[in-house]
């Protein structure tokens, strides 16, 4: 029986997809938001499988956040974004320091994964440097054929003065955002908290509540809405 169960383990390969993430960077606040659904997909002994389930998508490492789209859990490979974050970011208190970190442990970890199977990750690194918000993104996007590529950018205080990312799903926030008036002239938290909903209402088996909402400013961070983060799902 342990040798039946050892063998369906061994067999289950699990990736987690279906995300929404919306950041704002402007050089006084970043707010992040995300949806909380989690759609799972794997296979044991041969036949697929599908769950879905509720989780925070906004984490914190030391002193930093970190959210993640794409394939960031995939069990066959033992691979999970958020242990690679802890192992990154747990004790550090740097954005760009950390973002480095976890751009080189993602790098390591995914170009060996890519040789077997093809692989789309994007992560956000936010906090504060110097006293004023910082804001990471990293890209990772392998195949057998190509390899592991990696794209980066970074917002800062003193180099831009607005810049948005937008994580996983986004079809709907494209059409929508072509289609109606700007939403630039509300709040930066109504901003992304609308084109999550809108994504969510597009995709509801995709992106789902509850939402969070995180700020982080000069003079420090606090969830507007904390839906799944930090630590459970509230009704």
């Amino acid at each position: 029986m342990r040798g039946l169960a050892a063998a369906l383990v061994l067999a289950l390969s699990a990736s987690a997809r279906a995300t929404t993430i919306v950041a704002i960077w402007t050089p006084v606040k970043i707010v992040i938001s995300g949806d909380s659904l989690i759609n799972s997909t794997w296979t044991a002994n041969g036949a697929p499988r599908h769950q879905t389930s509720n989780d925070c998508k906004i984490r914190k490492f030391g002193t930093n956040y970190i959210s993640a789209a794409g394939n960031y859990h995939i069990q066959k490979a033992a691979f999970d974004v958020w242990r690679a974050a802890e192992r990154s970011c747990g004790t550090s208190t740097n954005v760009t320091d950390c973002a480095a970190k976890l751009r080189e442990e993602l790098r390591a970890d995914l170009g060996q994964i890519s040789g077997a199977r093809e692989v789309h990750v994007s992560v956000l690194v936010a906090g504060l440097e110097n006293g004023a918000p910082a804001l990471d993104h990293i890209t990772l996007i392998g195949t057998p054929r190509t390899g592991i590529k990696v794209q980066a950018e970074s917002f800062r205080r003193g180099r831009q003065t607005w810049g948005r990312v937008i994580l996983g799903e986004r079809g709907a926030i494209d059409k929508y955002e072509a289609g109606s008036p700007s939403t630039l002239s509300s709040s930066i938290q109504d901003q992304v908290l609308t084109l999550v909903r809108v994504e969510a209402r597009a995709q509801p088996r995709e992106v789902g509540a509850p939402f969070s909402v995180l700020a982080i400013g000069t003079a420090g961070e606090h969830w507007i809405n904390p839906g799944c983060c930090p630590a459970s799902c509230s009704k």
